[in-house]
């Protein structure tokens, strides 16, 4: 895995500097669009806030998962 990474990233609406990783990492930003509905579905079904969120693909170093990976792996 790269150390920089295409990642699903939603932001507070209220508070800009709040974004969290939900899904990824993607190798490239034409996979994580194509995941991004679903990915956006799956957060609204944890948490129905997320629908206020704002949600971009960044690229960022990162090696971790994001939010939903990470749950999928310790579920």
């Amino acid at each position: 895995m790269n150390a920089k990474n295409f990642y699903i990233v939603a932001t507070a609406p209220n508070e800009p500097s709040l974004q969290v990783k939900i899904s990824g990492p993607y190798l490239t930003r034409k996979a994580a669009q194509a995941d991004l509905e679903a990915a956006i579905d799956e957060a609204m079904d944890i948490d129905p806030s997320a629908k206020n969120y704002k949600y971009s693909i960044s690229r960022v170093e990162s090696r971790k998962p994001g939010v939903i990976q990470h749950m999928a792996a310790h579920a």
